[in-house]
């Protein structure tokens, strides 16, 4: 079996022109630089502000596609150097194409291992990549991401959850046919809330955990750390597997502080 077949959407030679029309799920062109605005803001602002790069800080972006959110992290952040790193040799050389900045890289991986040592990023992100991905294979990569995480640094994530497959354009039983066929279509998986809970805090053996949902989106958030000595990012966390109690009105954590 090939892990990694279902990079087969993603890997294709396209244009920078047809990426950014498909991959971007039909948001115009002229809007893609304030979409990847709103996520980075969302995701270092309103949900984790604690997270936000130091100065002079190394940032690795999981599934950089065209650097959008790259070239707004740059724009916000003091940032010492960012790396993208993609499955995708074109999706690489587009995005060099399409910006380029000094203090911005691109590194092509196996789509299983990470090419970096330990420890190598205060920050690294995800965003919009990790559902398109095949679920065990996903999991590895988060065990990859806390290991190129640097001691006492900071990961956000977000993936899509269960909710979003009752009120996808995709027909369900054509998305699970996709699955089944490797359809070479821009497909999902799905995660839900304990999942991720077990996955990082039982089997990762993650710092910092937090899981969050948003009211009246389709995602969920994820922060965690490394080596601090603290489980959870909010002590509730653990109370609120399998009760349901997860949504919140945006806002940051009343306890999210930078070691």
């Amino acid at each position: 079996m090939d892990a990694c077949a279902y990079a087969s959407a993603w890997t294709r030679e396209e244009s920078l022109g047809d990426l950014n029309r498909r991959i971007h799920d039909g948001v115009p062109l002229e809007e893609l630089a304030e979409r990847a605005r709103r996520y980075r803001d969302l995701l270092f602002d309103a949900l984790y502000p604690g997270a936000q790069p130091r100065p002079g800080e190394r940032v690795l972006e999981f599934g950089s596609g065209v650097g959008w959110i790259m070239e707004a992290m740059l724009a916000r952040f003091p940032i010492g150097a960012i790396v993208g790193v993609d499955i995708s040799r074109n999706m690489v050389r587009r995005a060099r194409e399409r910006f380029s900045d000094p203090r911005a890289g691109f590194v092509v991986y196996d789509g299983l291992r990470f090419p970096f040592s330990d420890d190598s990023f205060p920050v690294v992100y995800s965003c919009a990549t990790i559902q398109h991905i095949e679920k065990h294979v996903a999991f590895l990569l988060l065990r990859e991401m806390h290991r190129v995480l640097a001691p006492n640094g900071h990961a956000v994530l977000q993936v899509l959850s269960v909710h979003h497959m009752a009120r996808s354009a995709m027909p369900f039983d054509t998305e699970c046919w996709n699955h089944i066929t490797n359809a070479p279509e821009h497909w999902h998986h799905y995660y839900a809330f304990d999942e991720l809970f077990v996955l990082l805090s039982e089997l990762i053996g993650v710092d910092d955990l937090d899981v969050r949902m948003i009211q009246g989106r389709d995602d969920l958030f994820v922060h965690f750390s490394k080596h601090t000595g603290r489980r959870f990012l909010r002590p509730e966390l653990p109370r609120l597997v399998s009760t349901g109690k997860r949504m919140l009105a945006v806002g940051g954590p009343d306890d999210e502080t930078r070691s």
